[in-house]
């Protein structure tokens, strides 16, 4: 009679071995508890700050994503205007930039806009505005989709503000807003919406408590009096952020000339799909620095288990010698203690997730405002992460012990006091 081949799963699994894991750890409770602690913090570490981490890249993609796939244009070139030196693109200039784009795509839209600050009175508080005014195309293109009431401005009297400063200055739509002209006459600007507020403005006018106004060209040009037909910035939109790199050649050599990026340039060009690239990369970067920083935790938890598990072998040493008298294996001393080991970091890995899981929505909303990235994939993939590391470092720590118990002499252990 042939006996049986063991399969793989009964090679690893062993339910007499595995009972046996059991009744040791409930044997040894506070033992078993302050060999988990270093895990559950290891792990809650680094689930904690990875998710959040991650939420925050979710939060800043999602702040900027709808503008990656612009180019942003500056002059740097000076123009003589009535023997002022200004910069500034004038039509021609635009014209020049259509027909550079127009090579690459005909699907687009060019935002001319101009910015600058402006003294203004709002509820009966004076303050500095910053004044932002645009195309009606780039009203439309930029802002139409953060409106989270009211409407674009249509004339010269009208502006968007953002919410987090209409909240604070109690602002909706329709509120009056005083200010002067370029000529210092009084002019009574109207809301005309409320722009959603992102946690990178809100910052912003924390700190300054500087009110953010968006209208038209020819309200900026009414109240700073820039008559030079000269726009401070312009942009180009696409729909595909694949076609700004060759778009950004194209401009190049159409205003700067065959040189790219010399010192003789006169326009400079920022891509903002490299912007967000590279932002990505700095954040990808930092959350990784956490978590190296989390896992020292891990390590120091790791050490903490061997010397316990040490510990256990020694103070079962003649439990083992018994074991091994009555028809244990060497393999089935070791699987006992990796048992042990794994039974550890599963539990100690679960209740450091369960903990992320409950603090990571708390810090969401106080970092960011909101805890909607929580359910983003790229944050719960730190779940099954956290679970997988908390796992092997303790199977890997409780490798030496189970080896060294495995080895022990049967007879010397049996004598062992």
């Amino acid at each position: 009679m042939t006996e049986r081949k063991e399969g793989l799963w009964e090679k690893i699994y062993s339910p007499v071995i595995f009972s046996l894991a059991i009744r040791n750890l409930k044997l040894n409770k506070t033992r078993t508890l302050l060999s988990m602690v270093g895990i559950i913090i290891g792990v809650l570490a680094i689930c904690g700050m990875g998710m959040v981490g991650a939420g925050f890249s979710e939060n800043i993609n999602e702040m900027i994503s709808d503008d990656a796939n612009m180019l942003m244009l500056t002059s740097i070139e000076e123009k003589n205007i009535d023997g002022r030196v200004v910069h500034g693109f004038n039509d021609n200039d635009v014209s020049d930039i259509e027909a550079a784009v127009q090579t690459v795509t005909s699907s687009y839209i060019i935002i001319e806009a101009n910015a600058g600050t402006k003294y203004v009175t709002v509820d009966r508080d004076g303050t500095v505005a910053m004044l932002g005014g645009m195309s009606e195309e780039g009203l439309e293109a930029v802002l139409e989709k953060e409106l989270k009431e009211g409407t674009l401005p249509r004339s010269a009297g009208g502006v968007v503000v953002l919410e987090d400063y209409a909240e604070k200055h109690n602002l909706h739509v329709n509120s009056r807003i005083s200010t002067t002209d370029a000529y210092g006459d009084k002019v009574t600007l109207r809301v005309t919406g409320i722009m959603e507020s992102n946690p990178m403005t809100e910052n912003m006018a924390a700190q300054s408590d500087m009110c953010f106004l968006f209208g038209t060209l020819e309200l900026y040009e009414n109240l700073l009096g820039t008559n030079d037909d000269l726009y401070t910035q312009v942009a180009v939109k696409v729909d595909d952020a694949l076609l700004l790199n060759p778009l950004e050649e194209a401009v190049e050599r159409g205003m700067n000339g065959k040189a790219y990026k010399d010192s003789d340039d006169t326009v400079s060009i920022t891509n903002t799909y490299d912007m967000v690239d590279s932002l990505n990369e700095v954040l990808d970067l930092t959350n990784l620095f956490t978590l190296i920083i989390s896992g020292i935790s891990l390590l120091v938890a790791s050490i903490s288990i061997v010397n316990v598990m040490m510990m256990s072998v020694k103070e079962r040493t003649k439990e083992i010698g018994i074991l091994r008298s009555i028809g244990t294996r060497r393999k089935q001393i070791l699987q006992m203690f990796i048992y042990e080991a794994g039974i550890i970091g599963l539990v100690g890995a679960g209740i450091g997730v369960v903990l992320s899981c409950a603090a990571v929505p708390i810090l969401m909303i106080i970092m960011m405002d909101t805890a909607k990235y929580m359910l983003a994939p790229s944050v719960l993939a730190y779940i099954p992460l956290g679970i997988l590391i908390g796992v092997s470092v303790c199977l890997a720590a409780g490798l030496y012990p189970a080896m060294k118990a495995a080895r022990l002499n049967p007879v010397e252990a049996m004598a062992n006091d």
